[in-house]
């Protein structure tokens, strides 16, 4: 009883220093967040573009020119209309107004999904800041811990061990996770009329930092109603150096009140 009683004591003890430790990480988290442009966590609840990509372009970036093999599929390929339509839960794209039998196209199948992949793993990597979900959000343990850099944000939880580095004006510039996935980011970020936006991610397997990338995507913005929404993105794979350049057009979103709602306590 008596370690009890002490360990009692020592626990009352810390608890305002504990109150105040939280209520500082609050408010660096709040400014933190005001700081970043996310549409899709304000009014935005979706939004729906066509996309613009040219095959000859690309063959030619890849290759040098486009091989004459290549021709038939090249042009089967290009007067194929996309949109691709994006919410909170992810990006998907779809040929309008229905999927085009491509059966007799050398790979054109292939590269026609390929290209749909491209297109949503573009958008996918924007999701995150577009939501503002790559901030802590609780009931995530998190700290703000000032380093010569700026800020470090080690979170804690369930099934995650993230820390994020921030510059003084907390412009994220690096990620490293542990859980769920080992994974590492490098990040950079403009200056938009609502805040900050990304400008590139570069991704990579594993924990150790800027030693190699998997994938880098680069943006460009737009405005739509208000919200800066992309108008081309860049998707390059580093293990080939294959690029994936496509713009963005004719988007029409849609804006609402999110709610969450939760069940009754028991």
């Amino acid at each position: 009883m008596r370690h009890l009683r002490l360990l009692l004591i020592s626990l009352f003890a810390c608890l305002p220093a504990l109150s105040q430790s939280t209520d500082l990480n609050d408010a660096m988290l709040s400014k933190a967040r005001a700081l970043y442009d996310a549409p899709l966590a304000r009014e935005l609840v979706s939004f729906d573009c066509s996309v613009q990509f040219d095959w000859k372009r690309h063959f030619i970036d890849a290759l040098g020119t486009v091989p004459p093999a290549a021709l038939a599929t090249v042009n089967r390929l290009q007067p194929l209309p996309h949109r691709v339509f994006v919410d909170r839960t992810g990006a998907v794209v779809s040929e309008i107004p229905r999927a085009t039998d491509l059966a007799g196209t050398p790979h054109a199948s292939d590269l026609e999904a390929a290209l749909q992949a491209m297109v949503s793993s573009g958008l996918n990597a924007w999701l995150p800041f577009a939501t503002n979900v790559i901030l802590p959000i609780k009931p995530t343990i998190f700290t703000f811990q000032p380093v010569e850099t700026g800020f470090k944000v080690v979170m804690k939880g369930a099934n995650i061990s993230t820390t994020l580095n921030l510059l003084p004006d907390m412009r994220m510039t690096s990620v490293i996770s542990e859980l769920p996935l080992p994974q590492h980011f490098a990040t950079e970020f403009t200056t938009g009329p609502n805040g900050y936006l990304i400008q590139s991610v570069r991704t990579g397997s594993g924990t150790e930092a800027g030693t190699s990338w998997d994938a880098i995507f680069v943006y460009r913005y737009q405005t739509i109603q208000s919200f800066q929404l992309p108008a081309e993105v860049a998707v390059t794979q580093v293990a080939t150096g294959e690029k994936w350049d496509y713009s963005l057009d004719d988007c029409k979103a849609v804006t609402g009140t999110v709610i969450n709602l939760q069940a009754p306590k028991k």
